[in-house]
């Protein structure tokens, strides 16, 4: 039988996910975070700006982000699942498609100290370019003679590095952790390749090899089936490289948070103290600053080392395995067109090595990147440069103690890359994310399968489930689909939220 009180602790978007759905299908939900603000890393704050221009006055708003800015429109369950959300949240018309044929979509760029922007390679074409610079044109080499390498894969699950070393060489590898540093601000030799690009993984072993497993990639049934039941939108969004929301992610949470709400959820501003099984009631208490609650199950939407703080009696194992990585995000907002910053596209990325004395992992040009996204309008230039990660936890660098210490890094930054901008910007809003982005260490995947048995068969007995970035994917499409599959399993006795791992090997 499901369970009709459910408390949910964590205000994220994986929590709020889990909370509106679980509202939907009945169940009695108290929503605990004692943030002000609900929504955890997904956050868009708008600002006003004034500027001249030409002898004319100009006043307005932008709107920044702070974390997570565009979705993609395929590549698991998560997608249609996200997508799903958006519409029954009523935020279709809010949606703004990036299309496949967009600058954003054709062009992005990899930083080098020597050489500047570099366009990432988007065919074997560049190949014949005498343009392409030697670190692209290395990397097209290596994956072209990828198929012919003998590199048997070792036992066991390896690193992110380790895998690209041993398929296509260290230069080839160091190229590839531009895209490390995008995605997971972490260093490679310290991500497990299974766990955060299982895509890859699979091709391999496939194939033997990567490039020749990838053209044999299986039609997934279940997404190919997800994308059917959403009609003409699963149709349309082929088109679309990525997209967003006009007005930001965080309309999102907020749609989600108010939609939670309509739907009978006790948001309560409360910090959760402990959590404890009552084995003889079968339920759960939940210590928080409020005072005692009493439920039957408990999805927590925290981050493994968090939830491991709130266990002080019945413990799970692994909880402290993996560790998290510090973002600085700045918000830089200059009073020109961005046809006289940067080339068009979505933004670059910057590999390990080579000079990079503030530790920038890449910067998102997010005027081109996400058009028809700001409500402001203005013609200004937003720029979001990305700060820290392995910089400041591997790669020997010094993690900021406060925001401040960041807008000097990224303009020292974007002074070198553009030279040429000599205006001063009207705007810098630095951001220190800490412990956002979790970096699943080698052996991610058995230690899940680990945590879901301990879940079913300790002194928990099922009535935990664990949903959020630590655990099942980093993305946004990953935090939703995790909430959707344990607010649809509860109905069925799936309940750790890790049964996708049970039989992982």
């Amino acid at each position: 039988m499901p369970p009709r009180s459910v408390a949910v602790v964590g205000g994220g978007l994986s929590g709020l996910t889990a909370a509106y759905r679980l509202a939907q299908s009945g169940a009695r939900v108290t929503l605990l975070d004692p943030a002000p603000r609900l929504g955890g890393w997904t956050q868009t704050q708008t600002y006003p700006v004034s500027y001249d221009r030409d002898g004319v006055h100009h006043t307005g708003t932008v709107s920044l982000e702070f974390g997570p800015r565009s979705i993609r429109p395929r590549g698991g369950l998560g997608a249609p699942a996200m997508l799903q959300l958006i519409h029954d949240v009523g935020l279709a018309d809010a949606i703004v498609p990036i299309p496949n044929n967009h600058p954003a979509a054709k062009h992005r760029y990899i930083y080098d100290p020597e050489r500047g922007l570099s366009a990432a390679p988007t065919s074997p074409l560049a190949l014949l370019d005498p343009r392409t610079p030697p670190a692209i044109r290395a990397l097209l080499l290596a994956v072209a003679r990828e198929p012919f390498r003998r590199a048997p894969p070792p036992t066991g699950d390896e690193s992110v590095a380790s895998f690209f070393e041993r398929r296509f060489g260290p230069r080839a590898a160091r190229t590839a952790s531009a895209f490390v540093h995008g995605i997971y601000a972490a260093d490679p030799a310290a991500l497990s390749l299974r766990s955060a690009f299982g895509a890859l993984y699979a091709a391999e072993q496939r194939a033997g090899s990567v490039v020749r497993g990838l053209f044999r990639t299986p039609v997934d049934e279940a997404e190919a089936a997800a994308w059917h039941a959403l009609g003409e939108i699963g149709k349309e969004r082929e088109g679309w490289n990525m997209y967003a929301l006009r007005g930001g992610m965080g309309r999102l949470t907020h749609a989600l948070e108010e939609g939670a709400r309509a739907l009978g959820v006790d948001v309560r501003r409360a910090a959760v103290l402990g959590l404890t099984p009552d084995q003889r009631a079968r339920r759960v208490n939940v210590d928080t600053s409020y005072g005692p609650l009493r439920v039957d199950h408990v999805v927590a939407a925290l981050p493994p080392r968090r939830l491991h703080r709130l266990l002080t009696e019945v413990r799970l194992p692994h909880l402290l395995a993996n560790s998290s990585t510090t973002v600085g995000v700045v918000n830089v907002v200059l009073p020109l067109p961005a046809s006289a910053v940067h080339p068009p596209g979505f933004g670059y990325l910057i590999p390990r090595g080579g000079p990079n004395p503030e530790g920038a992992l890449g910067v998102v040009f997010d005027t081109t990147a996400l058009p028809g996204t700001d409500p402001g309008e203005l013609d200004v230039t937003k720029l979001t440069v990305m700060l820290g990660g392995p910089h400041w936890n591997s790669y020997g660098g010094r993690e900021p103690a406060h925001d401040d210490e960041l807008a000097p890094l990224a303009l020292s930054h974007l002074a070198r890359v553009f030279p040429h901008v000599t205006v001063p910007p009207i705007l810098v809003v630095p951001r220190l994310n800490q412990e956002c982005i979790p970096t699943y260490a080698p052996g991610h995947g058995d230690r899940l399968r680990e945590i879901h048995q301990a879940i079913i068969t300790g002194g928990w007995a099922g009535r935990l489930s664990v949903v959020g970035a630590g655990y099942g994917g980093v993305s946004v499409n990953d935090c939703v689909l995790g909430a959707e599959m344990v607010a649809a399993g509860l109905a069925g006795g799936q309940v750790t939220g890790l049964e996708r791992w049970a039989d992982w090997e």
